[in-house]
């Protein structure tokens, strides 16, 4: 038996986010997931700028951008009528 105030279902960004969260603030939680293992490779490619302020108010900050890709090797933005349709546009990331 397991005994928890919170338990997280999923490891995913939200949560991991609700576990970083919960534990900054000294709420004891538990997160499980599916999966035996973490992901290694990025789940996210760009981060929004809301995002960064979240991470620098949890001290974060500078663990991110050191792990972070360069911008020069994130590449476009593209939006296509499907995965292999039709290009409407492309935006810098």
């Amino acid at each position: 038996m397991v005994e928890t105030d919170v338990l997280i279902v999923g490891s995913g960004p939200a949560g991991t986010s609700a576990a970083l969260f919960l534990s900054t603030l000294g709420i004891p939680n538990i997160m499980v997931t599916k999966y035996r293992w973490t992901a290694n490779t990025p789940r996210a490619h760009i981060t929004n700028q809301r995002t960064m302020e979240i991470f620098r108010d949890l001290g974060i900050e500078d663990q991110v951008l050191a792990e972070a890709t360069p911008h020069h090797l994130i590449g476009d933005t593209v939006f296509c009528t499907s995965m292999a349709g039709e290009e409407i546009g492309r935006i810098l990331a």
